[in-house]
């Protein structure tokens, strides 16, 4: 008895230069919305960054060591800011590099999560920006004991932008293991068995991106990374349980 295999609509074999060369394109493209989006950008990066730091840091003077360093902390800005915006293209450019082998009912899930990946990216962002990272820095000034600090714009900057995106991607915890899931990557058990690792890698790496020598922001975004794991381990077990 033949058995039939049933190939995705678009699939067909591709050597590995034309899954390079297709990948690239689709990366230049990226790069090029990027690269416009931050000499946009850029022009009002000094003003939105005054408005970020007053929110911050309210009533506290920035400072800068060195001639370039507000310029790198404009670019660094102007980058963070366009990578937020731009989110749903550089998606949806994965999306097409990936969707010759998916078949339609995948690609229909995957299309429809793209939107909410982004809804949880803005949030998390957010949150990052407006809730977590003034508290950290607030708590993180009683350790000065009564000294008066001196806060560099590179340094606070940097700190406030990698906490504000790693709370935002840790938010697509869920969805990458959803998507994961659904087309049978992985399952609840893989899951499961890495949860350690990932652990200890976000802390290892929260610790070393980070300015905070009191360890409540590398807590809090271990915090959330737990949280999003462990969600996506009951959304992997449910979602077995209905195939």
């Amino acid at each position: 008895m033949s058995v039939l295999i049933v190939k995705p609509p678009e699939d067909r074999e591709m050597p590995l230069q034309e899954h390079l060369a297709e990948l690239r394109k689709r990366l230049l493209r990226v790069f090029v919305v990027f690269v416009v989006g931050i000499a946009l950008t850029f022009k009002f990066s000094g003003d939105l960054l005054r408005v970020l730091w007053n929110y911050i840091l309210p009533n506290s003077k920035v400072y800068v060591v060195a001639p370039t360093e507000w310029f790198m902390v404009q670019l660094t800005f102007s980058f963070a800011f366009v990578l937020v915006v731009v989110y749903p293209y550089l998606a949806y450019e994965l999306y097409q590099f990936a969707k010759p082998g998916l078949y339609e009912n995948e690609r229909k899930f995957v299309k429809t999560f793209i939107p909410f990946s982004y809804a949880l990216f803005l949030v998390g962002v957010a949150l990052g920006i407006f809730v977590v990272v003034p508290r950290v820095f607030s708590v993180s000034m009683i350790f000065n004991l009564g000294a008066d600090p001196f806060l560099t714009a590179k340094k606070t900057i940097y700190s406030a932008l990698k906490i504000a995106l790693a709370i935002g991607l840790s938010f697509q915890i869920p969805v990458l293991a959803v998507i994961a899931v659904r087309i049978g990557l992985i399952d609840s058990r893989w899951l499961k068995g890495k949860r350690w690792i990932v652990y200890l890698a976000v802390f290892a790496l929260a610790t070393n991106v980070t300015f905070d020598v009191s360890g409540i922001s590398q807590l809090l975004i271990l915090a959330v990374v737990v949280v999003m794991y462990e969600l996506s381990i009951v959304i992997a077990k449910a979602m077995e349980k209905r195939i």
